[in-house]
């Protein structure tokens, strides 16, 4: 039950971080285009462009394990390996983030980005059913199942 109620709060926070980080990457962007910054000589076309890629590819990331944990909640199962992969990666990312935040931008960042890391080390921990294996069929329903022989 517990598991559930912090994907069905995770999932959100996470959707809402994919719109958070594409939209500052983007604002980064246009910066970059309007004050004509060069990065080591680089060319600032190609900083700006970089930053919109960014900002797509990490949405993306975003909005992938916001659906892993709706979908593993709404299914009641644990992630397999890359959806745990990819939620470990997102703990230790909100992590180095939050200790950033904290020091640069102030004590309100690093609470949003801590309680997100909160969440997903909650859904990470709390169990799940486990998911069927190659050398395990996934069991029948118990009323198919047929009666045991005396």
């Amino acid at each position: 039950m517990v598991r559930r109620t912090v994907a069905f709060v995770l999932a959100p926070a996470m959707f809402a971080e994919a719109a958070g980080v594409a939209w500052l990457n983007w604002f980064l962007a246009m910066v970059v285009e309007g004050q004509r910054m060069s990065l080591d000589g680089l060319d600032p076309d190609t900083v700006a462009r970089a930053s919109r890629i960014g900002a797509v590819l990490f949405a993306l990331v975003f909005v992938a394990c916001g659906v892993m944990v709706l979908v593993s909640a709404i299914r009641g199962r644990a992630l397999g390996r890359f959806g745990t992969g990819l939620l470990v990666t997102m703990a230790v990312v909100h992590g180095v983030l939050g200790a950033a935040a904290l020091a640069l931008v102030g004590v309100k960042a690093f609470a949003v980005l801590a309680a997100v890391l909160v969440l997903i080390l909650l859904f990470l921990s709390s169990p799940g059913r486990p998911r069927p294996t190659a050398e395990q069929p996934p069991a029948a329903p118990a009323e198919t199942r047929a009666p045991a022989a005396a």
